[in-house]
């Protein structure tokens, strides 16, 4: 009896340079979009905190951690991790979680 494999999600929380946000924002609706198009993205929601304009929310949902390997290598996540790269972030954290009651 094989057993399935939750759903993998990440909570991802970023706080954005003020001036960078406007680029950020081009940055990660495109790679939202695109993750949506992936084969093992289930959900990727991009959400902003109502009090402090330059902190952000990602929601991820993948089929597996394979899914997700793929997307971190897939050509809309490239520019993200330029934007990291180039400073753009001031802060970040990442909770890798199980998807265990996940409606898609």
């Amino acid at each position: 009896v094989r057993v399935m494999e939750a759903p993998s999600a990440l909570v991802v929380t970023v706080e954005i340079k003020e001036d960078r946000i406007d680029e950020f924002l081009a940055v990660i609706t495109a790679d939202a979009v695109g993750s949506r198009l992936e084969e093992g993205c289930l959900r990727f929601d991009v959400l902003r905190d109502k009090e402090t304009a330059n902190k952000f929310v990602f929601y991820e949902v993948y089929k597996d951690e394979a899914a997700i390997a793929v997307h971190k290598e897939t050509p809309h996540f490239k520019p993200w991790m330029d934007f990291k790269a180039s400073g753009g972030v001031i802060a970040q954290s990442v909770m890798k979680m199980s998807a265990i009651n996940f409606s898609g």
